[in-house]
């Protein structure tokens, strides 16, 4: 109640049969949307023509906060695949020595690499699509990110101004997922050492996005 009908297109791209479906209906140059949210980066540049093209941004958030944050998120989503109520028993050191951890899962995604061991090359690679591919945000920095994403894609708010900055204000002042219970992990603890491990490659391209958000700021 009180929230405004904001269009959405009636399409899944949250699924690889939803991109096949959306690309099929020729989702991409209807017009019909600004932005994508999906978590299929090499499937949904199908959706794409050569007359509707793509630029892909995201947040990006540092490698162990968001371990962290995965960590307390699957013991409640019951909706996730991966939910695992049984870690509400375990300590973050368990969950980084256990097989329910994600390894570089940034690297993976961005090199369609999901399986098997990564290489430095495959951090070059990420590297180079980062570059070239996205408009990087981050998250410590989320109110100029948001700024520069709506510089940058020209978004306005057209359908109820009003209801669509109050929505605004509460996604940057606390976000969509926050979890205040949420144990704090000190740099250079066991439980941070660990779980840097298994992120040596992501822990490095966050370094490198750091850095590109800064050479990007002229965008």
């Amino acid at each position: 109640k009180g929230q405004d009908r904001s269009p959405f297109v009636n399409v899944d791209t949250t699924t690889v049969e939803g991109i096949a479906r959306a690309k099929a209906m020729g989702f991409a140059d209807s017009g019909l949307a600004q932005a994508v949210v999906t978590p299929f980066l090499y499937e949904a540049n199908d959706l794409f023509t050569p007359t509707a093209r793509g630029r892909l941004f995201t947040v990006f958030r540092h490698p162990i906060d968001r371990a962290i944050s995965m960590f307390y998120y699957i013991q409640v989503a019951d909706w996730e695949p991966s939910y695992a109520p049984e870690l509400k028993d375990w300590t973050i050191e368990q969950y980084a020595t256990s097989d329910k951890i994600e390894n570089n899962w940034l690297t993976r995604q961005l090199t369609h690499h999901t399986e098997g061991e990564l290489t430095d090359d495959d951090m070059k690679l990420a590297m180079e699509v980062l570059r070239r591919k996205f408009l990087v945000g981050l998250m410590t920095k989320i109110e100029e990110t948001t700024e520069r994403f709506e510089r940058f894609f020209r978004w306005t708010y057209r359908v109820n101004p009003p209801n669509q900055e109050k929505c605004r204000e509460r996604l940057l002042g606390g976000g969509s997922n926050k979890n205040d219970k949420k144990s704090k992990v000190k740099e250079g603890s066991e439980a941070w050492n660990l779980l840097a491990a298994q992120n040596l490659y992501d822990m490095q391209l966050y370094d490198y996005v750091e850095t590109l958000f800064v050479e990007q700021e002229q965008f």
